[in-house]
């Protein structure tokens, strides 16, 4: 299996919210069309461990969201940073969804082979 079938699959099934026989059946067709459709291919093992990344950043996500709540972050920073694989465009996915994954930080550009980052700094203002 490959790693756009499985994400097209569980997407269908979560946009649907219909665990019927019926519905996972139209959901494996559609997912092998869309499957056979991108350009840019990607593996399982990339999918799993984008998951696995998400999951491990979810309790810092939490704690940043309750810090953002009751702690003034007035400061603004925008800040670059290198990208791993400037080729790939699933490693650029990745690393730019990680960082706005969180609630504190946003990916605002990707140039050449850096994105820009603006982040929330805690402390007083300047």
């Amino acid at each position: 299996m490959s790693g756009p079938f499985i994400l097209a699959f569980g997407i269908w099934m979560l946009l649907t919210a219909d665990f019927s026989r019926t519905n996972a059946l139209a959901g494996l067709v559609v997912a092998a069309l869309v499957a056979l459709l991108p350009k840019h291919r990607f593996s399982a093992w990339q999918l799993f461990r984008l998951i696995l990344s998400v999951l491990i950043r979810v309790p810092m996500a939490i704690w940043e969201s309750a810090c953002i709540v009751f702690i003034p972050h007035p400061n603004e920073r925008i800040s670059t940073e290198k990208i791993q694989h400037p080729q790939n465009r699933w490693s650029i996915f990745c690393q730019s969804f990680i960082i706005t994954f969180t609630p504190r930080s946003l990916v605002v550009s990707e140039d050449d082979d850096e994105i820009r980052i603006h982040s929330l700094e805690p402390g007083d203002p300047s």
